[in-house]
Formats: C-alpha cells, sequence, structure tokens
C-alpha cells in the first residue's frame, strides 16, 4: 500500500493485519506514475513475479461481488498476456471531470485465461477530463468508457515500460527508494505526474477490460450525494445533511455544515451547501463540475489558503 505520510498511524489502526513493512510512505504527493511505480518496485522485490492490482482508496465500490469478479478478471489477462489492464465502465452521463478510454477490437483469450472471466479489448488512447462537447460525442459514440483508474499489470511489465517510456522518472523512483525507505529529498527529486500520461498512453501492451460495476471516483459533491443515498443516508426527502443542519421544505439536497454552525435551507431543491471555517460554497447540483473553475479563480488571485 502507497500513502501519504500523515495518513501511516490511521492506516495502521484501520488495517492492524497490515504490516508496517508493506506500507509505503510518500514523503510528498508526486502522482499516480512515481507512487505507481515505487509500488511496482516493492512488489517485484518481494515477490518475483508478482502481478499488481491498482485500487484508490476514495472510490466507492459498493457491489463487492462485482468488484471482484473485475478485478479477478483484470488480473488474469494481465499475468497470462502479460498485459498493461486498465477498468473501464460504461459512461452514464457526458461527466467532464472524469477520463474517458477508446476501446478497439476484442483480444484472443489465452489458455490460462478462464472461460469465465471478462473479456479484454485493446485501448486505442486516453481522453482526460473532456469539456462538455467532448464528452457528450464519446457518450454518443458508444466506443469509449470511463477510465476508472483501476489497473492490473506485472510489476516487472510496468517497470519496463517505464523503462522504455519514462526512464527518468523510474530513475529517480529508483534512487529515492534505494535504502529501507524513502529517501525525502531524493523524492523531492522525483518529476510528478499521471501513469497514464507517464506509461499507459505511449504503450502498446494496453488493454482495457469493459466492467458493470457500480463506480463512482467521489470525486464531486453528486458523486458524494449519490454514494450517501445509495447508502441509505438521505431522509425521506432525498436531502443527505451532516452536522447542524435544518431543512425546511426543502428536496434533494446536499448539506455539510463543516463549521459547526447552524446551516438552515428553505423552500430549495437540487442544491449543494457547504460551510467551512474559511468559506460558504452554494452550487446548483447539476453545476457541480464547475466548482473546478472556482478552484482556478482562486489560485489566479493569489488565495491558495482557501483550497
Amino acid at each position: 500500500m502507497v500513502s501519504a505520510s500523515d495518513q501511516r498511524d490511521q492506516i495502521l489502526r484501520e488495517l492492524p493485519e497490515l504490516s508496517p513493512d508493506h506500507l509505503l510512505i510518500e514523503p510528498e504527493p508526486r502522482g499516480t506514475g512515481p507512487a505507481l511505480a515505487l509500488a511496482a518496485i516493492a512488489a517485484e522485490r518481494l515477490v518475483p513475479g508478482a502481478v499488481m492490482v491498482s485500487l484508490h482508496a476514495d472510490h466507492h465500490l459498493p457491489d463487492q461481488v462485482e468488484t471482484t469478479f473485475s478485478l479477478l478478471s483484470a488480473a488474469w489477462w494481465a499475468r497470462e498476456l502479460p498485459s498493461l489492464v486498465a477498468i473501464g465502465v460504461r459512461p452514464t452521463r457526458p461527466a467532464t471531470g472524469f477520463g474517458y478510454v477508446e476501446q478497439g477490437e476484442a483480444l484472443p483469450r489465452p489458455p490460462g485465461v478462464p472461460v469465465a472471466a471478462l473479456g479484454l479489448l485493446s485501448a486505442l488512447g486516453f481522453k482526460e477530463k473532456p469539456d462538455a462537447v467532448g464528452a457528450a460525442a464519446m457518450l454518443r459514440d458508444g466506443r469509449h468508457l470511463w477510465n476508472t483508474g483501476l489497473f492490473s499489470w506485472p510489476a516487472a511489465l510496468l517497470l519496463s515500460e517505464f523503462e522504455e517510456h519514462s526512464p527518468e522518472t523510474l530513475a529517480a523512483v529508483r534512487a529515492a527508494a534505494a535504502g529501507p525507505g524513502v529517501d525525502p529529498e531524493l523524492w523531492s527529486r522525483v518529476t510528478p505526474g499521471v501513469v497514464e500520461r507517464q506509461v499507459l498512453e505511449r504503450s502498446s501492451r494496453l488493454g482495457v477490460l469493459p466492467t458493470a460495476l457500480e463506480w463512482s471516483d467521489l470525486g464531486s459533491f453528486l458523486d458524494l450525494y449519490q454514494a450517501a443515498t445509495a447508502a441509505g443516508a438521505a431522509d425521506r426527502e432525498g436531502n443527505v445533511a451532516r452536522g447542524e443542519v435544518l431543512l425546511a421544505d426543502s428536496f434533494g439536497s446536499m448539506v455539510d455544515s463543516a463549521a459547526g454552525r447552524l446551516v438552515v435551507v428553505v423552500g430549495a431543491s437540487g442544491l449543494v451547501v457547504v460551510d467551512t471555517e474559511d468559506a460558504v460554497l452554494v452550487c446548483p447540483m447539476e453545476r457541480v463540475q464547475e466548482v473546478s473553475e472556482v478552484v482556478a479563480q482562486l489560485r489566479r488571485r493569489g488565495r491558495a489558503d482557501l483550497l
């Protein structure tokens, strides 16, 4: 497992079965590319020939049976081809906050992949967070899947692909991980980046596994609202509230009183209201993707302290 230093103690409390030696600590975030290269180095060192599965701790995957089946299918293909396998989900809306992967032709099934396993397709490329027009076009064409960020590959294959496509990144990660831990000074020299850009977009060994997963990356307030509703956290009017909140004649809203003050919403529907100590957000649920523009404006104004 790879995580940040400020989460180490909490992880070990939540997962007492996890050996501290198997928890890789990033001194600072450098993106999914270096993090997964670090994990692959450790996996290959511990178990030569290991097949990795890459999961995000903040994703919502409520169906454990379907999730396990999809991950096993991906791991079988990754081991037997071998290949870099991206797990995809059929898009249900033109989401601009997700990445997309274009699917190609079905790949021949090797003898070691069970007949019951999901089929693998060639992957023709990624498109990261398109605009509204592009997202709508990809929803219509039926060739694109949401890139869930869930992957499987042999650790050695990922490292060889890094060696071919991002050798400077791999060399820097290896140098930082050469000792018993991750050297903070050497880690700070690792070029940040996501694994899609550093390796997957350039690799000829990439496949995509279409799945029927119920999945969300919890990347927006709409995703959080839908996940909370699915978990039964909404009231009879479809509102999800946290903290000291009073709702009157209001429906289908998400209200979070993180600052501890009383937040009152009267006669509204489909709102997101988040009250923190230093800022208040009020936004229609259907426009939550536009919060990224607010973040950009705050950065331009030099108010990163509010982010």
